[in-house]
């Protein structure tokens, strides 16, 4: 049985010496007569801060050593005089039996019975609370007079395996699809019996949630953001466009004095799955190079349960994409927290250090939009060295150019320029490919920066199935501004999981024929 701590406990011990035996001989010991052991007793003491914990000091007249067998299938073969030898019990009725021995082996043995008993668990109270923000997230707070440990089914799982927790602890969940959930709580003692809770919870999993790539720029979701060590995280317009074109960062706050290990974390609603990719990347600004930045991912839960790996910048007052390799991570546990640690070991100094997208897999961020290679991927933002080749119809045109207009809400170098031409049809657009079809599970939400000479027009986006054109998802948006960057969102919670969509299709000023205008649009993103 696990040793168990700060548990109150009710040891119950019934002792009885029933029978007592001696074996003697004729033997001497160098001439001299040695009598046979007498007056076997054994001294039984309980551990009061550990359940089932037994003393047993044997003492006898004449004896050298003695034996004990602890009446549960185990035993000691030699205690010395004056000694104690020490048992975990589990609840039960045992007899030990102990053997004193003289010099000349002669012995005497007594046979005592033992009663373990433990009191069950009573009054359990279990608090679920739902994570108001990740309303797919719950927190199971058990409490229960004697208990020691509670195992808790979460109801998702088919012949599910219990997540066991110890009093005074709470457990976290996640569940990735909407529905009613039985959550069923059995609380343990050292006793035989048990007693169990059950609720149902209704769970409903939000439209946009925080998940990767994690680039700080929206607006509906909570990120949490947590720091400890005299370090201050919060999230700040980017301060250096050049080299990551986001718009907004964390700010990494190390204040002068601040702990070796101060740092902060950001927490996801679900499990980070290292199935498939084992590496996760970060853009970082570091006013210094060499400095260490350790990664570390937690299990939410248990702080005990994680992985950390380091790195160090190679640059300073400038932008870079670190690699930190988790290949030899635990996939057996789960994690959600990512915790980063900027200038590791190193006293704070009040320098200022910046982050942002961190990425699960070989992700480039900043500049690059999560891009690798020749890929066109979720995000577009058309900053990668590689071909964007549009497709246009209805006398549309679509090319990637320079901002026109890098302020205000967009302010990256490279964007989408769509032209649509002097009497064109009212449905003129342009479509883009995307390398991997849109992961409906990082968000059903779009976003898409556009500039318009004008406002009240209608901006149609439209996903597509490559090879079907039947079957998409088209979803309107209204500007709002003229001659200026603003940001539009799309709600795509109509797209069906089943079906594949690697197209994306744009339309400005839908419905009307074309007059001429220039549009633009950029950071095409899904949250």
């Amino acid at each position: 049985m696990d040793k168990m701590k700060y548990i109150k406990q009710t040891l119950v011990i019934l002792l009885a010496i029933t029978t007592i035996m001696a074996c003697t001989k004729d033997d001497t010991f160098d001439g001299v007569s040695v009598t046979p052991p007498s007056n076997l007793l054994m001294a039984i003491e309980t551990n009061t801060n550990q359940i089932g914990d037994v003393k047993i000091t044997p003492t006898a007249e004449g004896a050298a050593y003695f034996k004990v067998n602890y009446g549960d299938g185990s035993e000691v073969d030699k205690i010395d005089i004056g000694q104690s030898t020490s048992h975990q019990y589990n609840e039960g009725t045992f007899n030990i039996t102990g053997t004193a021995f003289n010099i000349n082996g002669d012995s005497i043995i007594a046979t005592q019975s033992l009663v373990v008993a433990f009191d069950p668990p009573l009054d359990l109270v279990v608090d679920i609370a739902i994570d108001p923000t990740n309303t797919n997230v719950i927190t199971v707070t058990p409490t229960a007079i004697n208990a020691m440990m509670y195992d808790i089914y979460f109801g998702d799982v088919a012949d599910e395996e219990p997540t066991i927790i110890m009093d005074g602890e709470s457990a976290n969940h996640s569940y990735t699809e909407d529905g009613s959930y039985e959550v069923r709580v059995v609380a343990r003692s050292g006793s035989v019996n048990t007693i169990e809770y059950t609720e149902t919870v209704l769970i409903i999993v939000p439209l946009v949630q925080l998940s990767f790539p994690i680039d700080f720029e929206s607006d509906e979701i909570e990120y949490g953001l947590l720091s400890f060590g005299n370090a201050d995280l919060s999230i700040v317009d980017n301060p250096d466009m050049n080299g990551n074109a986001s718009n907004k960062v964390v700010k990494f706050f190390k204040a002068d004095g601040a702990e070796v290990w101060a740092g902060g974390l950001v927490e996801l609603p679900n499990p980070i799955d290292f199935s498939t990719e084992s590496n996760i990347t970060m853009d970082v600004w570091s006013p210094k190079a060499g400095a260490t930045i350790l990664m570390k991912v937690e299990n939410s839960s248990d702080n005990n349960t994680f992985h950390e790996v380091m790195t160090t910048t190679s640059t300073s007052n400038a932008w870079e994409n670190i690699t930190f390799d988790f290949g030899a991570i635990d996939q057996a546990n789960e994690y959600s927290k990512v915790v980063v640690f900027m200038d590791f070991e190193v006293p704070g100094d009040g320098s200022d250090y910046y982050f942002d997208n961190i990425t699960l897999g070989e992700g480039v961020g900043g500049n690059t939009g999560g891009n690798d290679d020749d890929k066109i991927v979720m995000p577009i933002d058309f900053e990668a060295d590689i071909e964007y080749t549009f497709d246009d119809f209805g006398n549309a045109t679509t090319i990637v150019a320079d901002n026109p207009d890098p302020s205000g809400e967009n302010t990256s170098t490279k964007v989408g320029h769509y032209n649509k031409a002097s009497g064109s049809e009212v449905w003129a657009g342009s479509f883009i490919d995307i390398s991997e079809n849109i992961d409906l599970s990082l968000g059903t939400t779009i976003t898409m920066k556009t500039w318009s000479p004008k406002t009240e027009i209608q901006v149609l986006l439209k996903f597509e199935n490559k090879s079907d054109g039947d079957i998409f998802v088209e979803v309107p948006a209204v500007n709002t501004v003229a001659d200026s960057w603003e940001t539009l969102s799309f709600d795509f919670s109509a797209l069906d999981a089943s079906q594949e969509y690697g197209r994306v299709v744009i339309f400005f000023d839908f419905g009307n024929p074309g007059d001429g205008s220039d549009f633009y649009f950029d950071d095409i993103s899904q949250q």
